[in-house]
Parts: structure tokens; C-alpha cells; sequence
């Protein structure tokens, strides 16, 4: 971990010499410049011990797990880049404050050179101590012989690693005749490995640790049908830290030792006498080779031409933790493991907890706790089994069992029968994580338990931490940050639990007892912890990062909250008094969220905040902005969605670092009225923000949407209160936006005529929002160009024709909102072969639609459908029934004779469907 604590701090060194060798500002904080080349020197050296520390920690992290005198070097290695972070971001802090003084005339007089000058020669001489210690640390390094072993050798992570085996392994978790919940994926494999396919056929089985990978293939690999099948097979644990010549030599002699003699040089073999051995026994038989633990795809590459092809109809089968490397097996041979369902994992821990007792069935005073017990284990077998087997030896009464059941996390960190399950399971995924991924990843783990994880909220967190690096002038931070995303995610630390209309990842999770690993590493790290105890009123005197989930209301101020970084507010119950008196010693502070919070004004303090990248007052009851909030000359985000402010103070343009603008205000959820959301009005100079890369909600003017085309970057767009007579303009600013993915467009009135005819094609457009009249009352023909469209939500259209056909040749489409967009009084028609990608279709308040003819191959994807206040719709669809894919369909506000209808004599055309709710 200190190895990600040292790659952010070069991070900052780095931006700060940039700053300070491209700005004047910084000549202009004291009169002798000396003060100011020596802050620069200093740091520059730092920078040189911190470039050598950090290649030096990044393999000992992982190659010294668990070595005493390492850790306590480490811990002070971590003291001394703590504090020069801290130097770094008060030097920081101080530029900020000069620049907003320029920037913002009433504050000139306030900084005095006499007072620069002092802070200045304080960080100075900070930097020289600073560079000292770090000097005394590479020298006690070499004092105490803290040396590492070259990768490839034997090292503390190859025992870590085997650890974890040995573990995974044993008899103590589950047996064979034990195993649950992996039926399908049982039968899947064997037939996968005695189907008739004669090539060599490569097989993965992949998942988050902890999943049972290792049981399920050691089940079947010791299946005697499985053995029956194949002439050979050997079973070999790859890890993190192999040796080639090693794991070919342990295959070698598993596969020779049942058919003939091991050679007496085997030991001493050369590599390619290793695979030439190899290859000759295989060459003709029909072998399985296990690979288990695989951790990267250089461990394939090392090792596939070892295993011939030789039609002979052989199965190499590979666990890992790694999507990437389970890409390597055939495109139908890929098995990905979930968690076991709330049933599954009921069977397991009883079976575990109880197997003393007859039936092994919980008692009915247990009940209660032991359902507590599986739910926070959220259907994780090496859990459920670790804990089951714990309780299994405890007394069956109901007061031991509520006490275990209270201090659970507790338990799991400091109880030795159950903190191997972090230690050598989970850990082991986040020790061999890359530094740049390791500070993303226990960021997550500071959002409350199932927490549903925004994409772009979790990336714009991120990047205003100061986590993702510039990787060249051809791709974005917010990119960068995707990327890292995408490959936690394939390491299996991240789930995903929604994809938006292309694919993308929209909302993510992170398993319980993953979190709590990331939360006690955090604590051990100073990275960063949360507040969820009402009891505890002191934030904390070390951590960097508070997340506040409860109990925030006796919360109160401490030394150590100068420090901070990031305080994020999920305690709905924060006052405004509260916030004040917290954030008073909030000077460092880069991201302050205080989304939902009980608040009406933005805190005073806020605009002093000179460090701050990201505010978020989301959700709250705050109506203006003060003009104050123009020293925020650092900030990257600022987020005013469902708030009441509807105008932006004009300081605002003079925000440069500004990447990401939301501002809306909301009067009706369920956007049925015309006037349900309003955006804010902002001075046409907001154009000049060439960072911007969303802009959501601002009002439209003559001069802004004209001028809006410098907007360059901007991928996401949305403009309300727009004139017919703006059309013109705007079209011709959008053609200058080349990534523009999201736009969304509202007329002023429900009498506006949008005139879309001379609109080109926007080749990125993604998702489309359009809330007003259509010319002639036609779907634009433009829209047949839009081949990237995945999100198309239409209201208060006016069209006169069935638009079905017209939009039907978006054949990208995923969800269609149509609302109001139809004031035709015939048939709505989905045609065979319509709308092939169409998972969720919502239809509303088209009040003189009589009926909706629905095609059999019409979309066959299609997963929920939303029927609101279509009054004159008197009979279910009968083509619902050909819907097989269908989920839900959610009813709301319709007419009686429709609901009469569909619980009588239409319900064969929907009994299919799983849920049918119905609101009023």
C-alpha cells in the first residue's frame, strides 16, 4: 500500500513543478524568489528518492507479505510521504489562495508578502527535514539488510500464495459430497471435458476469490467419470510468483509417474528439454492438465506449447481470479462463478454450523441471528464455510450467538479460525494490484454497505483525488479512469450490476466481505475510514479520507482533521450548524460530498477551501450559489442536480479547471408534466471553460449557443428553455463537438417547434433527449444517421404519424421513452424484425392511442415494459405474448378496463411474465 501512497504523492510533486515552472504566480507570494527555487529544489530531490523508493516497494509489497522488519520500515516510510503530501498540498493550498487574489480584486489586500514569506520558509525548511529522513531510510534499509528476492525466485508471496492453496484445498472447507450450489456448473464442465470435440480444448473457470474455483475443479477433476475419460492428467497450482521450469518439471513428474519411469535428470533439465519431454508424452494421448491460480496470461504464454495439439480430443482447464486470462479459453467454454443465492448459502452454513445436529437444521432460537450471519455474507461459499465451521463449535444458545453475530467484522479481522479468509484470500488480490489500482480500490470501500456505485460518480471521484495519471494528449483522465475501472472489474474485486444502452458499466457493487478487507487496510494505512457509530464524536486525528454514514450530528472537529482529503456525507441528517462547525478545519480538503444533506445554503466555509476538486450538494434544499464559490479556481466538479438554484453566479466562468456542471431543479419525479425539471440560468461566458466536458441543464440564449461550439470537449450536453429561432446555431455549435455522446434538448414552451431538419449527424451520439414539438409533426429523417443511438426519450412531439417506422431503423436502440410524442388516434405497430436490441420500452400518456399491435420477432429482447396513462387503451397487446424475453411490465394510471382485462380474459398473453406491478 505505501507503494500507491508514493505513486500519488510523485503525482502531486510532479503537478506541482509543472505548475510552478509555467505559472507567475508563484514569484508574486514573497519578495525573496530564493525561498521559492530552494520549495522547488527540495522537491525535485524528494522526487528522485520517491522514484527509486517506489520501484524498489512495488515488488517488496508483495514479495516481503508478512515480514516484520519490513513492515516497520514500511510504516515509516509512510509517515515520512504523509507528510509530504501534506507539505506539497499547503504549498498547494497557498498558490491557490494568490491566484484567487488576482483573479478576484476584493481580496488583494489580504496576503501580505510578510506572511507568504513565513509559510513559504516553513514548507521549505519542512522539505529539507523531509528529504533527510527519506535519506536515513534508504540507509537503514541497507543497515538492517530489508532486501527482496528477485521475481521468479522463492519469496514470501510464493508461501503466501501456496498458503492460500493449501487453504483452499483442505477437507475443512467442503468435501465433495458437500459442494452447493454448483450443479449447472458441474454438469457444464463434464460434459465441456468428455464431449466429443477432438482439438484441444481450453476451459476457465474465474470469479472473485473466496468463490470455490479450486473446489469445483478439484471435484471434477477427481470425478471418476473425468478420469476414466483421459489417458493422463496432472493438477499444478500456477500463483502469482511461478517459475516455468518448476511448474513443468511438477507436470512432468505428475503425468510420468502413472505411465513410466521419471527420468533421473529431470531435476537438472534445461527448459527446452522440459517441454521436449513433455511434448513427446502428450503427442499422442488424451490428456487434462488443471492449471489452477492462474494470475496473469504470461503464465499461458510460457506454457501453451508444452501442451500439443493433437486432436486427440485433451482439455486444458485454467482457474483464475482474472477475466483477462479466462479470455484465453474457447469462446464457448468460459465458466464465470457468481455468488450462491440466498437458498444456496442457506444449505451451505447449515450444513456447516449444524452438521452436529440431526437434520442438520438451525434451531428455531437461532434463526433469527444465524439469517443475520448468511446475509452478511452475501452468498460467499469460503465465508459461509469459515464462519459455519467457527459456530459449528459454540454453544446453541441464542445470547452466544447474538453476540457473535454483533462484532461479525470484528471477528473477521482479529479472530485467527476466520481472518485467513482476508488474509489469504482476499489480500492476496489487492497485494499484487498495480500501484495506480490499489487507491481506486479501497476508495470503494469508503461507500456504505450495497452501495449501488455510480460509474461516472466513482471516476469524477477519482480524478478529483488525484488517483488517475495522464497517460498522453490522445485520451482523457475520465478514460484513464474507465480503463481502471474495467480492469478491476475483470479482477474480479468489483461486481457489476447494470450496463447502460452500449455496454458500458453503469453501476457497480462491492461484496461485503471485500469491503470490509479494504476497510481494515484502510484503517491500517491511514488511508482513510468511516463513521457509521453515533458514540464516536471525534473524526479521527490520521485518517486522510472520512465517509460519514451515521451519527453525523455529534460529529466534532479534531487536530488531525486538517489532514483531510475527502469527506463524503451519507447521513441525510447533517445540519447546516453541523457542517460548519465539522468542515472549520477542513484547509486540505480536495472532494467534499454532501449529497442529500439537510441543508439550505452552502456552508461559508466552502469558498475557502483553495485545495478543493469536487463539491456535490446533490439532493439538497441549497437555492443560491454565493459568487464566493469563484476561489474555488481548483475545482473540477461541481454538482447541483435536484437542487433549487436556478441561477449561476457569474464568478463561475472563471473556474478553468472545470470539467463536469450539473444543475437541475425538480418538480415532478415522474416527468409527466411539461415543466417537471428546470435548469439554471449562467452567463454566456461559460463558454470560455475549455475543460468542460459535461454541461447539464443551463438555459438557452441567443449568444450562448453561438458561442457554446468552443465546448470542444464536451460529451455530454443539455440546453432547456430553447427558441425555435436558436435552432440554427446551435446545430452549427454541435457539429464543432466531435465527442459529444449525450445531448438533451427542451423548448421553452410545449408550443415551441424544434426544427431538427437541419441538424447533421452526430457520429458519437449515444443517448438522445428531446422535449418539444417536431416540424410538421414527422420524425426528422436526420434520425436514420444516428447508427451509435442506444437511448432515444422523446416527449410533447406533436407527431401525427405512427413514429414507430421511421425510429425503427436505429436497430441500436435499447431503451425508447415516448411520451405524449403521439397525437394520432390509431395504432401504435412493432413489425417483425423491429427493434432487435430493445430491452426496455416505455409508452405514456398518448391519450387518443386505441391499440398496440405487437409481431411476432418483434423485439426479442426486450426485458421491461412501461404502460402509463394511455386512457383510450382498452385491451392488452396480444403480441405481449410473443415477448419471451419480457421481465416486468409496470402499469401505472391505467384505465379500468384495461386492468379488468388483463386479470380476466387477456391473462394468457402475460402469464409468462415474472413481475406485473400495477399502480394507481
Amino acid at each position: 500500500m505505501a507503494e500507491a501512497l508514493v505513486f500519488l504523492v510523485l503525482k502531486k510533486i510532479g503537478a506541482s513543478l509543472a505548475e510552478s515552472a509555467t505559472s507567475t504566480i508563484t514569484s508574486k507570494l514573497v519578495k525573496d524568489i530564493s525561498v521559492l527555487t530552494e520549495v522547488d529544489n527540495r522537491m525535485k530531490n524528494i522526487e528522485s528518492e520517491f522514484v527509486v523508493m517506489q520501484a524498489y516497494i512495488s515488488h517488496a509489497d508483495v514479495c516481503k507479505a508478512n515480514n516484520k522488519t519490513f513492515e516497520a520500515w514500511l510504516e515509516q516510510l509512510r509517515k515520512v510521504a504523509y507528510e509530504v503530501e501534506d507539505a506539497i498540498d499547503e504549498y498547494a493550498y497557498l498558490t491557490g489562495k494568490q491566484q484567487t487574489s488576482r483573479k478576484m480584486s476584493f481580496l488583494r489586500k489580504t496576503f501580505p508578502y510578510s506572511r507568504n514569506n513565513v509559510a513559504l520558509r516553513n514548507i521549505a525548511d519542512q522539505l529539507k527535514q523531509l528529504e533527510a529522513r527519506l535519506q536515513n531510510l534508504t540507509s537503514m534499509k541497507n543497515r538492517y539488510s530489508i532486501s527482496i528476492t528477485e521475481r521468479g525466485g522463492s519469496s514470501n508471496l510464493n508461501n503466501y500464495a501456496h498458503g492460500e492453496q493449501h487453504v483452499s484445498e483442505s477437507p475443512y472447507f467442503t468435501s465433495e459430497d458437500e459442494i452447493v450450489g454448483f450443479g449447472k456448473e458441474t454438469q457444464n464442465l463434464i460434459e465441456w471435458l468428455t464431449d466429443g470435440k477432438q482439438g484441444r480444448a481450453i476451459i476457465s473457470i474465474c470469479g472473485m476469490g473466496g468463490l470455490g474455483k479450486t473446489t469445483l475443479a478439484r471435484s471434477i477433476y477427481k470425478d471418476e467419470t473425468t478420469k476414466r475419460h483421459f489417458e493422463c492428467s496432472a493438477w499444478v497450482s500456477v500463483s502469482q510468483s511461478f517459475q516455468v521450469d518448476d511448474l513443468l518439471r511438477r507436470i512432468a513428474k505428475k503425468l510420468l509417474e502413472k505411465n513410466q519411469a521419471i527420468p533421473n535428470d529431470i531435476d537438472t533439465m534445461d527448459h527446452t528439454k522440459l517441454v521436449e519431454t513433455l511434448q513427446s508424452h502428450l503427442q499422442g494421448r488424451k490428456y487434462l492438465i488443471v492449471l489452477d491460480d492462474v494470475w496473469n496470461k504470461e503464465a499461458w504464454s510460457l506454457l501453451k506449447r508444452t501442451f500439443v495439439e493433437n486432436n486427440c480430443g485433451s482439455r486444458v482447464v485454467i482457474t483464475t481470479r482474472s477475466e483477462d486470462v479466462a479470455s484465453l479459453a474457447d469462446e464457448d467454454r468460459k465458466m464465470k462463478l457468481t455468488t450462491l443465492s440466498k437458498e444456496e448459502a442457506w444449505d451451505l452454513f447449515c450444513k456447516k454450523a449444524f452438521e452436529r445436529l440431526d437434520g442438520k437444521r438451525c434451531p428455531a432460537s437461532l434463526k433469527n441471528w444465524a439469517d443475520k450471519i448468511v446475509e452478511k455474507c452475501q452468498g460467499l461459499p469460503l465465508a459461509i464455510i469459515a464462519i459455519g465451521s467457527l459456530l459449528s463449535y459454540k454453544e446453541k444458545e441464542e445470547q452466544e450467538w447474538r453476540s457473535f453475530c454483533k462484532q461479525l467484522n470484528w471477528q473477521l479481522e482479529n479472530n485467527p479460525e476466520l481472518n485467513w479468509v482476508a488474509n489469504r484470500v482476499l489480500n492476496l488480490s489487492f497485494i499484487v494490484l498495480p500501484s495506480y489500482l490499489k487507491n481506486c480500490f479501497l476508495y470503494c470501500g469508503l461507500f456504505p454497505e450495497d452501495y449501488m456505485i455510480q460509474r461516472e460518480e466513482l471516476i469524477r471521484l477519482w480524478i478529483a483525488e488525484g488517483f488517475i495519471e495522464e497517460r498522453g494528449p490522445e485520451i482523457t483522465m475520465e478514460e484513464v479512469a474507465e480503463v481502471c475501472l474495467r480492469e478491476l472489474v475483470h479482477r474480479c474485486l468489483l461486481q457489476v450490476v447494470e450496463r447502460n444502452e452500449s455496454g458500458r458499466i453503469e453501476i457497480l457493487q462491492i461484496h461485503d466481505i471485500v469491503r470490509e478487507v479494504t476497510l481494515t487496510r484502510s484503517r491500517k494505512e491511514m488511508f482513510g475510514i468511516v463513521h457509521d457509530n453515533p458514540e464516536v464524536v471525534k473524526l479521527g486525528d490520521e485518517a486522510r479520507r472520512v465517509s460519514v454514514h451515521k451519527g453525523s450530528e455529534t460529529l466534532q472537529p479534531s487536530i488531525g482533521s486538517r489532514q483531510l482529503r475527502s469527506f463524503l456525507l451519507f447521513d441525510k441528517q447533517l445540519s447546516s450548524s453541523c457542517i460548519q462547525n465539522v468542515s472549520s478545519n477542513f484547509r486540505l480538503l480536495r472532494v467534499l460530498s454532501l449529497k442529500s444533506a439537510n441543508i439550505d445554503k452552502v456552508p461559508d466555509v466552502v469558498a475557502d477551501l483553495f485545495n478543493l476538486h469536487y463539491l456535490d450538494l446533490s439532493y439538497t434544499k441549497v437555492k443560491n450559489i454565493p459568487s464566493s464559490l469563484g476561489k474555488l479556481l481548483n475545482l473540477q466538479t461541481l454538482d447541483l442536480r435536484a437542487t433549487s438554484v436556478e441561477k449561476l453566479p457569474n464568478e463561475i466562468t472563471v473556474l478553468q479547471m472545470l470539467r463536469h456542471l450539473f444543475v437541475s431543479c425538480y418538480y415532478d419525479w415522474q416527468c409527466r408534466t411539461f415543466y417537471c425539471f428546470s435548469g439554471a440560468s449562467v452567463s454566456d461566458d461559460i463558454c470560455s471553460l475549455k475543460s468542460l466536458q459535461i454541461l447539464s441543464h443551463i438555459e438557452a440564449r441567443k449568444v450562448l449557443v453561438q458561442k457554446i461550439g468552443n465546448l470542444t470537449l464536451l460529451r455530454n450536453l443539455s440546453i432547456v428553455k430553447m427558441e425555435r429561432s436558436y435552432c440554427g446555431a446551435l446545430w452549427a455549435s454541435l457539429t464543432k463537438m466531435p465527442h459529444l455522446s449525450r445531448f438533451g434538448l427542451v423548448a421553452s414552451t410545449p408550443d415551441v417547434i424544434l426544427n431538427l431538419e437541419t441538424l447533421e449527424p452526430l457520429p458519437s451520439l449515444q443517448s438522445l433527449y428531446l422535449k418539444g414539438r417536431l416540424e410538421e409533426g414527422v420524425v426528422p429523417s436526420m434520425f436514420s444517421s444516428f447508427g451509435k443511438l442506444g437511448d432515444l426519450r422523446m416527449g410533447w412531439s406533436g407527431l401525427r404519424e405512427d413514429p414507430l417506422p421511421a425510429l425503427s431503423i436505429m436497430s441500436n436502440l435499447v431503451d425508447l421513452h415516448l411520451y405524449r410524442v403521439y397525437d394520432g388516434k390509431v395504432v401504435l405497430a412493432f413489425l417483425a424484425g423491429w427493434f432487435p436490441k430493445l430491452k426496455h420500452l416505455y409508452l405514456a400518456d398518448m391519450l387518443q392511442l386505441v391499440w398496440i399491435h405487437i409481431q411476432d420477432g418483434t423485439m426479442t429482447s426486450l426485458q421491461h415494459l412501461h404502460l402509463i396513462g394511455l386512457q383510450n387503451l382498452g385491451t392488452v397487446p396480444e403480441g405481449i405474448r410473443y415477448l419471451k424475453s419480457i421481465q416486468k411490465m409496470h402499469l401505472r394510471d391505467m384505465p379500468d378496463a384495461f386492468i379488468t382485462r388483463l386479470t380476466t380474459i387477456d391473462w394468457k398473453h402475460v402469464e409468462h411474465i415474472p413481475s406485473i406491478l400495477h399502480l394507481h
